[in-house]
């Protein structure tokens, strides 16, 4: 990593506090008071060595300068008055042992629920891997299979979601098997079949139900919304440009699946950046968090 690249992350990982300062203005030529943000430093003798900025009050005058402190000292060094050092307290930040406990149960708990939802659990770890994956995405043709790849992940995680929620609930929500089977415009309960059929089958209407859920193509956003808000009276897809995104992708998916990655119209090769799969993981997960919530409040049994 270089030096640069370092000193970079560290600046972004550092906490940083203004704090007043009292010095000799190269400029104004006399004792001013100023302000310069400062790194916080804690008791486990960490140390820290960064660019900082002060500003002068009276005259408006800005120094870059550097800051060198630790628990007990805190020392500025002007870049272009290398001769004039400010001396500050340093700015000491106090670690909470009950903070570190309340932040650490908070993330057990959240992890808990996580791992009580297996769907969206499995959902999260997809997405996760396509957006850890991402950045390997250039423009070059090794980079776009790849890409193409990460897109129709991404949809299919959406499709296995959307499937596995919406069959999973039904199957234990008698009143939501009862409102998809008694739904004219889906039409579902109105499929003949010969008494011989439901012979030997335990709850026929349910399997049936079921296993017409199972062979639902979940992709076709549009049909997945009106099961979703027939059966749970809930909708799924939001509005805008997120459902532009999606559909844009859904698009784009059955292009890379069947066509190799050619536009079915254009018959150009799909060109897909960072920016549109970053966006379309953003988009989905924001999606999926809603559906998985509104499932969520959904009082069992209904």
């Amino acid at each position: 990593m270089g030096i640069v690249k370092a000193l970079m992350m560290e600046m972004e990982e550092a906490q940083w506090e203004a704090s007043d300062v009292t010095f000799f203005c190269p400029e104004c030529k006399s004792e001013v008071d100023g302000t310069v943000e400062l790194p916080v430093v804690y008791d486990d003798g960490d140390s820290t060595h960064l660019p900082v900025n002060v500003q002068c009050f009276s005259g408006g005058h800005n120094f870059d300068g550097w800051v060198k402190t630790d628990w007990d000292s805190c020392e500025i060094e002007l870049d272009d008055y290398p001769e004039k050092t400010i001396t500050t307290d340093p700015m000491r930040g106090f670690a909470s042992d009950y903070d570190d406990y309340d932040h650490e149960y908070y993330e057990w708990l959240e992890q808990q629920e996580l791992l009580s939802r297996p769907v969206y659990r499995a959902f999260n770890q997809t997405i996760g891997d396509v957006k850890a994956l991402t950045a390997q995405v250039l423009l070059d043709d090794q980079s776009q299979m790849l890409a193409r790849m990460l897109l129709a992940q991404s949809i299919t995680a959406l499709e296995a979601f959307l499937a596995d929620t919406l069959i999973l609930t039904v199957a234990n929500h008698p009143k939501a098997q009862e409102k998809l089977l008694g739904s004219k415009s889906l039409g579902i309960g109105s499929k003949k079949f010969e008494l011989a059929d439901a012979i030997g089958v335990e709850d026929f209407a349910k399997t049936r139900l079921l296993e017409y859920l199972r062979a639902v193509s979940f992709h076709d956003v549009q049909k997945a919304n009106s099961l979703f808000r027939v059966g749970l009276g809930i909708n799924i897809l939001p509005e805008g440009e997120e459902l532009e995104i999606i559909q844009k992708a859904i698009k784009m998916r059955h292009d890379c699946v069947h066509r190799n990655g050619v536009d079915r119209e254009t018959g150009e090769l799909h060109q897909i950046d960072q920016a549109l799969l970053l966006s379309l993981a953003t988009t989905l997960e924001n999606l999926v968090r809603s559906v998985d919530q509104k499932v969520d409040d959904i009082d069992a049994p209904m």
